[in-house]
């Protein structure tokens, strides 16, 4: 029998194999507008898509990136235990001379049912000439350790707005206690989309905002998110911020509600040097994170298993 295939390619394009997004934005972009190829000033995430297949997770941030080295901050909650609330302790990204700029997440407060354990983060610069993407994997191990394991890789050169690439299993990241990694992590931006949603903080097109097919890619193995088994929930927290890790847009999915600007730092457009006064559990009427399940064999692989097994039982040599 053949079995149906399942390819995602990690190439920041939306494979058909995603299925429906996970969640659609809500709020248009207060941190611009981009409209490439000539004009990348602008950052915003239209949609999120996750699927879970051969043990690995694959996620999808529809959107722009802008290449002024803003960063993309993901948190993946995939195991229990994990912090509600952002601790200050973890050190890693960049020592900016005083203190690594991690800290400066400090305080920043997920929806209730969110615990992070895990920090994937990336940036890319250049402007008008973007140079490579660059991501990083962090294991927060709950926020009480100054050193925790961390990985981080660099993608190949940009061309036609488009970097791929891998930080490699056992890779280790600025500052860490050692790698975060037993298996590849592959990555990939395409930054082509010039529709979306627009800038303003109005009530997001939602239609628009579905039908972008491109932006930032990730394929992370479940053995690296703490092995969580069948029938698990895993939850992700996406957000746009600024280079600091200490100044939140109004682009995070789950989405906000419509009319809502940038957060900043106090959650209210304030800058105050770190997260501490944002609360993204105070916005009960959109939920603050994606869930996806970690599923269970399906039938379809379940019989192609004892099919195969059947198979090598009526071949096997005699006498075993």
């Amino acid at each position: 029998m053949t079995l149906p295939a399942f390819a995602i390619t990690v190439d920041g394009t939306r494979d058909p194999g995603y299925g429906p997004p996970v969640a659609v934005q809500t709020v248009e972009t207060q941190f611009g507008d981009a409209s490439p190829p000539g004009a990348l000033g602008g950052s915003e995430l239209d949609a999120a898509y996750a699927k879970i297949e051969g043990g690995r997770l694959y996620l999808l941030l529809t959107g722009n990136h802008e290449p002024n080295f803003n960063k993309l901050d993901i948190f993946i909650d995939s195991q229990p235990g994990g912090e509600n609330i952002l601790s200050a302790t973890p050190d890693y990204d960049f020592f900016n001379g005083s203190v690594w700029i991690s800290s400066n997440l400090q305080g920043l407060t997920f929806d209730s049912l969110f615990e992070a354990d895990y920090h994937l983060f990336s940036r890319w610069g250049g402007g008008g000439s973007p140079g490579p993407y660059e991501v990083d994997f962090v294991d927060r191990a709950g926020g009480a350790a100054a050193l925790v394991p961390g990985s981080s890789g660099v993608g190949s050169a940009t061309v036609g707005l488009v970097s791929t690439g891998s930080i490699a299993a056992g890779a280790v990241g600025p500052n860490a206690a050692g790698t975060a990694l037993t298996q590849p992590l592959h990555f990939a931006i395409n930054n082509n989309n010039a529709a979306g949603v627009v800038g303003g903080t109005g009530a997001a097109n939602q239609a628009a905002a579905a039908a972008v097919a491109t932006g930032m890619e990730f394929s992370i193995a479940l053995a690296d998110l703490g092995s969580p088994g069948n029938g698990a929930v895993i939850r992700i927290s996406a957000m746009v911020n600024n280079g600091d890790h200490n100044y939140l847009s109004n682009q995070t999915l789950g989405g906000l509600p419509a009319g809502t600007g940038n957060l900043g730092g106090d959650g209210a457009g304030g800058f105050t040097g770190t997260l501490s006064g944002v609360d993204l559990g105070s916005y009960q009427n959109t939920p603050q994170s994606l869930r996806i399940v970690v599923p269970e064999p399906t039938t379809v692989v379940l019989a192609g298993l004892a099919v195969a097994g059947m198979i090598w039982f009526g071949r096997r040599p005699k006498g075993q």
